[in-house]
């Protein structure tokens, strides 16, 4: 009699432990599976599905990607290898990747940066009434030795604007690239306007063809918020109206380039044809210096050829450095933007300035607006990721024997109990 008792409470407790078990098992899965697609959510409206696929390749390729290499020498490897810089569409990326070297030249915009509490006007920029000056930094001429002189002692042909520049040296295993921009350093910068927070000054290239350079600062803006607004293409169709196309042709294979082809239609006023750029793109993020780099230029594609009734731009330059206060996720930054196009047909010069004075702080303005959009968007839709995170489902708990299994256990071992005291 005791032993078959003995053996009927085994095999209720079994039967009892192994349905909590299941319980157990069934509510642990679902609630891993809601975490993940809660955490799928969640760093897709962070990154947005462009970085959100950078991140998971990068993961890819440094964790999960089967150590291959050395062990795949054969006839097709060598192929591969021949052919890893050169994409399925064409683009040769080994060839007409930008140069870190573009980036030194920005040498002049940090040391303006970093001197703008000491900033003082020339004569040209206190007549434009500008609120800051470039001329008396940017116009600077340096011997080969590396020693400033004076703007008026340039007799000499070993004096020139770009003995002063130097190497940054860039950090990090980023490949260097070889494509360089082209453009006239030892021209004069010049005051052009200043309006609300943007001061603008500008050089000549060619005749009657300016490169720009832009400078504002912004106080309630992240510089992370900032470059993602301005390399995020998805997200610049909705709050770049003028952006009629805006198309990812190719982008760098090689991990760290940052390099991305990209063409992009530009709505121009009425009575003028559309501009179209077919632009290669390339940014840097130096975590030692608290700095970011943006670097453009027009490139070729056969896919993407020169179209009737647009006028294909394809002398096209730009540099970007941004600079935060503090950190990249803290409020404050500041940024120079140096650009140059060749808008292709002679515009009368009158024409020209009006578009450049009127679209150029629009274009920034937006930018502005887009980016303090995008991190309210942003902060909206991780308070309410993290609000709906929960250990536990309501509807998994509501059963006590789903709560826990040792719970089950310990309830089942008190009824056992109870019943042989029963019986005696």
């Amino acid at each position: 009699m005791l032993l078959n008792r003995l053996v009927s409470a085994i095999k209720n407790q079994s039967r009892e432990t192994l349905r909590a078990w299941s319980y157990q098992c069934e509510s642990i899965v679902a609630q891993r599976s809601r975490r993940l697609q809660q955490l799928i959510s969640f760093y897709q409206s962070v990154y947005g599905t462009q970085g959100l696929k950078q991140l998971w390749r990068s993961y890819y390729r440094r964790e999960l990607q089967p150590p291959l290499h050395g062990f795949m020498l054969s006839a097709v490897g060598i192929m591969g290898l021949n052919m890893k810089q050169r994409g399925i569409d064409g683009f040769d990326w080994s060839k007409e990747r930008l140069s870190l070297a573009n980036f030194d030249l920005c040498q002049r915009d940090i040391e303006f940066i970093n001197t703008l509490p000491v900033n003082q006007l020339c004569d040209s920029c206190k007549l434009k009434k500008m609120k800051f000056c470039y001329c008396l930094l940017g116009n600077q001429r340096c011997k080969k030795s590396g020693g400033v002189v004076t703007p008026q002692k340039t007799d000499d042909q070993s004096v020139s604007i770009s003995n002063c520049r130097r190497s940054l040296h860039m950090n990090g295993n980023a490949p260097a690239g070889q494509m360089l921009i082209q453009s006239q350093e030892d021209r004069n910068w010049e005051p052009y306007f200043s309006k609300n927070e943007f001061s603008i000054w500008r050089r000549e290239e060619r005749s009657s063809l300016y490169s720009y350079k832009v400078y504002a600062r912004f106080d309630d803006i992240t510089a992370d918020d900032f470059l993602h607004v301005q390399t995020d293409l998805d997200y610049r169709r909705q709050w770049d109206d003028t952006a009629l196309r805006l198309e990812l042709i190719s982008e760098d294979p090689v991990p760290g380039s940052n390099s991305h082809l990209i063409y992009w239609e530009m709505q121009w006023p009425r009575l003028f044809a559309n501009r179209d750029y077919v632009y290669c793109r390339r940014y840097h993020k130096d975590e030692s210096k608290k700095m970011i780099f943006v670097c453009s230029r027009a490139a070729e594609h056969k896919t993407y050829p020169a179209i009737s009734g647009k006028v294909r731009v394809t002398d096209y330059w730009s540099l970007m450095v941004i600079k935060p206060f503090r950190g990249f996720h803290e409020p404050g930054l500041h940024f120079v933007l140096t650009y140059y196009d060749d808008p292709g047909i002679p515009i009368p010069q009158n024409i020209k300035s009006w578009v450049t004075q009127k679209q150029m702080p629009e274009f920034l303005t937006k930018m502005y607006v887009a980016t303090k959009n995008y991190a309210c968007s942003r902060a909206l839709k991780m308070k309410d990721m993290f609000n709906s995170f929960t250990l536990i489902n309501d509807e998994y708990t509501a059963n006590d024997q789903r709560g826990s299994w040792l719970g089950s256990l310990s309830r089942h071992r008190r009824k056992l109990n109870s019943d042989t005291k029963s019986e005696r």
